[in-house]
């Protein structure tokens, strides 16, 4: 999940590089515009990142209850 963030927030800041250089912006306001789109992109995909992971651990999965036996379901051996 990390590299899929990581991924994200560089292929954002590159956009931002050639957006810069297109519009021929100056050197201080090209590396300001990519490290905000760098570190937007990277929280903002660190928060999904994190909310998928939180949406996994509360799902309630009915296989899992369904492995566990409960009292009545138990065979008793006779001697």
């Amino acid at each position: 999940m990390y590299q899929i963030v990581h991924n994200l927030a560089l292929g954002a800041t590159l956009i931002a590089l050639v957006a810069s250089l297109w519009q021929d912006w100056g050197t201080f306001t090209t590396i300001k515009r990519m490290l905000i789109s760098y570190l937007g992109f990277f929280f903002l995909g660190a928060l999904m990142a994190l909310a998928v992971k939180l949406v996994g651990a509360f799902e309630n999965n009915p296989e899992d209850d369904q492995n566990e036996p409960d009292g009545g379901s138990r065979k008793v051996k006779k001697t």
